[in-house]
């Protein structure tokens, strides 16, 4: 009677349909996910590449910040729904006063940051991933996942942070060097590192089923 009721589960979570039930499995994964969230936030992953002697020194060191990877992960793990659920709640407690959960504080007022599109933009990325992956499981359908969750995000994110530098008047020179080093000096490290989330998010996926349904 286990055995059969065990099948019939694996058999149904492996479904690209199958969406994850409520109970408290779930809510506790989300909460985690929530968490690992907010950690990414803080979190800063330095890189260094040993470069040819040129003016600019022997090597090249650059600090990331996997918060994208992480909504990625979120939206493979959790699927459209949990996943909006998550990122809708990381961005309430974020524009709440009591919890600066932002990379720069929050409360309501955070509305007008600079990189508060690129927050606002996880709600579409979580979108765009969990449909894309709900189609197929495929390496290709998981590749478009991540383009499509990273792209999304950046360039929300640029289109918001232009408009408050129009609002703000900054100058063309300031909106330019903004956006390359928030995006166009991120994006490739933002896909790779989306791309191992979502396989790892796709593998605890399959393990968790007993947990989340």
């Amino acid at each position: 009677m286990i055995n059969k009721r065990v099948k019939e589960g694996i058999k149904k979570f492996h479904k690209p349909e199958a969406r994850i039930k409520f109970g408290l499995g779930t809510l506790a994964v989300v909460c985690v996910c929530l968490a690992v969230l907010i950690i990414a936030t803080f979190t800063q992953i330095k890189i260094s590449f040993n470069m040819p002697e040129t003016t600019m020194g022997s090597y090249l060191k650059f600090e990331y910040i996997p918060q994208i990877p992480v909504v990625l992960f979120i939206a493979a793990l959790l699927g459209e729904y949990w996943g909006l659920l998550t990122v809708i709640l990381y961005i309430i407690l974020g524009l709440t006063p009591l919890y600066p959960i932002f990379a720069l504080g929050g409360g309501l007022s955070y509305v007008f940051q600079y990189n508060f599109g690129y927050i606002f933009a996880y709600i579409f990325a979580v979108i765009f991933v969990s449909k894309e992956l709900k189609k197929s499981p495929s390496i290709l359908n998981i590749i478009l996942a991540v383009f499509y969750g990273v792209f999304s995000i950046h360039i929300i994110g640029i289109v918001y942070m232009t408009i408050i530098s129009l609002l703000r008047h900054d100058s063309w020179e300031f909106i330019g060097q903004w956006i390359y080093f928030q995006s166009l000096s991120k994006i490739l490290y933002d896909i790779v590192f989306g791309f191992i989330a979502v396989l790892v998010a796709r593998g605890i996926r399959k393990v968790l089923w007993v947990i989340m349904g």
